[in-house]
């Protein structure tokens, strides 16, 4: 069900972006979109280098680490939040007036936060070394509930991004962001 979604979310007019592609806007989508996911590695390793955690090439090995359920939990979340307030900073930017390569990059930025989202629903939802599995042992909550809950945002951003959503979805968007960024740091 929720791939058969974010397949029809991909076939959907980017109305909140609203502008034409060629080979420019191509290059500062992807430039955007690789900017969220370096945004969302350095979330993890910046946090990390304060906490006693091994590398194990890009991954970061939790297990091996000496890491209490709340340390553990926002190592593993801080690529989510990083993400989070990149994109409603990219939200904020198709906010404004501007045209160009600024907005270019904010929906590229915003399709990123969906494909990193995406990819942790999906297949990477049960990936032994990732950021659900860290966030569900460090919690007792199943994979399950985490990954329902990092959908919220990123539907309701889709929405944002791709249609024409009533004025109170960006407010729970945001919400929904700095609850989950709240209840990392005081959990």
């Amino acid at each position: 069900m929720l791939k058969k979604l974010l397949l029809l979310f991909l076939c959907i007019p980017l109305n909140g972006w609203a502008g034409s592609i060629d080979s420019n806007d191509t290059t500062d989508l992807l430039l955007g979109g690789v900017g969220v996911l370096l945004g969302h590695e350095l979330g993890h390793l910046v946090l990390s280098q304060t906490k006693d955690i091994e590398f194990d090439g890009v991954a970061i090995v939790y297990s091996q680490s000496v890491l209490t359920p709340q340390e553990k939990l926002r190592v593993a979340s801080a690529g989510f939040q990083v993400q989070w307030l990149l994109s409603e900073l990219a939200f904020d930017q198709l906010q404004k007036p501007s045209t160009g390569r600024s907005r270019d990059l904010a929906a590229g930025a915003i399709l990123g936060h969906l494909a990193i989202t995406a990819a942790y629903l999906t297949f990477l939802k049960d990936d032994a070394y990732g950021d659900v599995t860290a966030m569900a042992e460090a919690t007792g909550h199943s994979r399950n509930q985490i990954v329902k809950f990092l959908a919220l945002p990123a539907v309701l951003d889709a929405w944002r991004l791709w249609g024409d959503p009533p004025r109170w979805v960006p407010h729970v968007s945001r919400g929904a962001k700095g609850w989950g960024i709240a209840w990392a740091w005081n959990w």
